[in-house]
């Protein structure tokens, strides 16, 4: 068997069941110490360090418009505009991530999931928080997610269900979190 033959089987027999035609998970390209957010913008690490719903395929708004979709291991870096915004991770519930933002400045926030449940939330990465510690644990492990055409597509026949699931969440007032310019970095946590 060649190389290439071989190489393909692999692939295609490591990738998740299902998962191929909506995302595409970069084993190439962990989190780069070195990346700042342009100049004058902010830089968001959108990160699911968890195990837990790992084949959960969370979706992420920013500013109403679909950033991606995360899974575990994953992340998603988002550049924005100082200021304020709206995130949105949409499974089985809505969680909301009122976020203001300060410029040349990096944030890091978690994508978890409730155990036993499609359930998610987000947790922003503080110094001292588990969120902090579940990040410094496993940042060399996490890969960029690309979401596909194929993915893309899904989520928009899925849209009006995802819609409801958000305003039902919305109104019952459940699973807001905040994003303060103060809980900025100027590097990775984990650089010295």
């Amino acid at each position: 068997m060649s190389r290439f033959v071989f190489a393909l089987l692999f692939a295609t027999l490591a990738a998740p069941v299902g998962a191929a035609e909506k995302y595409i998970v970069h084993d190439d390209q962990p989190i780069v110490d070195s990346r700042r957010p342009a100049p004058g913008k902010a830089l968001i690490y959108f990160v699911r360090t968890q195990k837990p719903g790992f084949a959960v395929k969370v979706k992420i708004y920013a500013d109403g418009r679909l950033a991606g979709l995360i899974m575990s291991k994953t992340y998603i870096a988002v550049e924005v505009d100082p200021g304020k915004h709206e995130f949105i991770a949409a499974a089985e519930n809505a969680g909301f991530l009122e976020a203001e933002v300060a410029a040349d400045k990096i944030y890091f926030v978690q994508v978890a999931i409730h155990k036993g449940a499609a359930r998610t939330h987000f947790d922003v990465i503080r110094p001292g928080s588990e969120a902090m510690k579940d990040l410094l644990k496993t940042h060399q492990s996490l890969r960029a997610i690309t979401t596909t055409d194929e993915g893309l597509q899904w989520v928009n026949e899925e849209d009006p269900d995802i819609q409801a699931v958000i305003a039902k969440f919305r109104e019952k007032g459940e699973e807001f979190e905040y994003l303060k310019p103060e809980d900025a970095f100027t590097q990775p946590p984990w650089v010295k």
